[in-house]
């Protein structure tokens, strides 16, 4: 949820419109808002923490995206690439908080 709710908060207003046309329009939504989709894209790709993770998570982003491309009328099946996205937005979003330790290494076994 942290990614999102890091998105939400620099880029509510973009993220909200978007969220209603996606609402609105089911079956045509990633004709109708990609326009909205690419200002919340520009918004977020502002904020390094919100490019660290579209660095990082590509891989799950991209097969969320994926799915989305495949089953648009579908999307609630695309949840477990969500989680999965969302999971390691959340990884990256810890590793970047001042409380963790600078010396961590990257394989996430930190001694201690």
């Amino acid at each position: 949820r942290e990614a999102l709710a890091v998105t939400a908060q620099l880029c509510g207003p973009e993220l909200e419109r978007y969220g209603r046309c996606v609402a609105a329009s089911p079956g045509s939504w990633h004709r109708d808002c990609h326009q909205l989709s690419l200002s919340v894209t520009e918004c977020a790709s502002n904020h390094p923490l919100v490019r660290r993770i579209r660095r990082d998570c590509s891989d799950s982003f991209g097969a969320f995206e994926r799915c989305l491309r495949e089953r648009p009328r579908s999307a609630a099946e695309c949840g477990p690439h969500v989680s999965q996205f969302l999971l390691c937005a959340q990884n990256v979003t810890q590793s970047a908080t001042p409380s963790a330790t600078p010396s961590a290494s990257p394989g996430g076994t930190s001694t201690g």
